[in-house]
């Protein structure tokens, strides 16, 4: 009886240190082990602020411009309540009515994208000569985008870095006014066409300051390390994309 005791007494023990192992393997996460952080799954722990607490107060900081949405003196388009003509206990008549309180709607007018047509005319003289208008130069297809269109195309796609076809999934969606990526691609290469004087003046001012900041990180381009370096002042920042890092980047830029 006392080596029954003795065995069963053992193997509790090999079980509960067993049980005690895996439930340390259990809390195991990327905080408190190597494992990455994709291994956490949905039992990611919460985030821990390094700030203390008191250190700075919450909310926009001292000095901060604000955006508090405010009244404008001179509203779009206003739209009146009026009261009732007669007086529910008299049935009187109310007479003139005045405001008494005005209260204001930021909003957003129909952004469905508006189509211009342009038209030629033409006249021909006693003489017999034929005589024409001429479209204006930056009209040059039957049917095309206009520069307002491909600037919002551009802008969402460069500066708020949605992909191409989000991008024209977007324009879809806020102008009805959907678009290819091959339309975007093209809008990009004309925006860069035409901000290349402003880019080489913004090179060669950065070349003459005394003192400028530089960076760089790495991004894929057709799946191949490519760098994209950053040189920066107080007002001016130039942007380059290069297939090397350091100084030598900077040279044959």
């Amino acid at each position: 009886m006392g080596t029954l005791v003795l065995e069963l007494w053992a193997m509790e023990q090999t079980l509960t240190a067993q049980i005690n192992e895996l439930q340390a393997r259990l809390n195991l996460n990327s905080r408190n082990s190597s494992k990455p952080p994709s291994s956490d799954g949905l039992n990611k722990p919460q985030p821990k602020s390094l700030r203390k607490a008191g250190q700075r107060p919450v909310g926009g900081q001292k000095g901060h411009k604000g955006h508090t949405l405010c009244q404008v003196a001179e509203p779009n388009v206003v739209v009146t309540h009026a009261p009732p003509e007669h007086c529910d206990v008299c049935h009187g008549s109310l007479g003139q009515a005045s405001v008494v309180e005005a209260r204001q709607v930021h909003d957003l007018p129909d952004l469905r994208h508006q189509v211009t047509e342009h038209r030629v005319l033409q006249a021909i003289c006693n003489c017999g000569k034929t005589h024409r208008g001429a479209f204006p130069a930056d009209v040059t297809a039957a049917v095309q985008y206009g520069p307002r269109a491909k600037a919002a195309a551009v802008h969402l796609n460069q500066y708020q870095m949605l992909p191409l076809k989000r991008t024209g999934e977007v324009m879809g969606d806020l102008f009805d006014m959907p678009m290819s990526e091959a339309t975007i691609l093209s809008a990009n290469a004309e925006a860069a066409q035409v901000l290349a004087p402003t880019v080489t003046a913004i090179a060669q001012e950065l070349v003459n300051q005394p003192i400028v900041h530089a960076d760089e990180t790495g991004l894929r381009v057709n799946k191949s390390l490519h760098w994209l370096h950053a040189l920066v002042t107080e007002k001016l920042t130039w942007l380059g994309r290069h297939e090397k890092r350091g100084m030598t980047a900077f040279v044959e830029h």
